[in-house]
């Protein structure tokens, strides 16, 4: 009876150590994973823009994946001109992956202060390539 409830105390003490643990490591990422998810959403629309270049249409394609490869602050620091690298798969049905889009868009004087795409690279998704997906907040 004692080993069991060694064991069962145990268990216990593990749960709780995992569970602590996962939560902390969330909660440290929190933030950044958040302002990347906000960054994300607020130029969807810009991002569609190379997708309908590309395919002729953005009808039934969606996108995933979505990851920011680098964000710069253009002109000096205390302007609100920005060039953003963005990085994501399209699909259209359950599991017909399509392409990766690497797209940059852009946020300055020359665009009126409207987000433009500015360039975009495509290249075939791979089923094999081991493609890892950032963990959204």
């Amino acid at each position: 009876m004692k080993r069991l409830y060694a064991i069962l105390i145990i268990v216990v003490l593990m749960h709780i150590t995992t569970t602590t643990h996962a939560k902390l490591t969330r909660s440290e990422s929190k933030r950044e994973n958040i302002l990347e998810d906000a960054v994300i959403d607020l130029l969807k629309q810009a991002m569609f823009a190379a997708v309908e270049d590309y395919y002729g249409t953005a009808y039934n394609i969606g996108s995933f994946c979505e990851k920011v490869i680098d964000i710069k602050k253009l002109r000096h620091s205390g302007s609100w001109y920005f060039e953003v690298e963005i990085e994501f798969v399209t699909f259209t049905g359950a599991h017909n992956f399509l392409d990766i889009f690497t797209v940059t868009l852009k946020k300055d004087w020359g665009t009126e202060g409207k987000w433009i795409m500015q360039e975009y690279r495509v290249r075939k998704f791979d089923p094999n390539e081991k493609y890892e997906c950032r963990s959204p907040a």
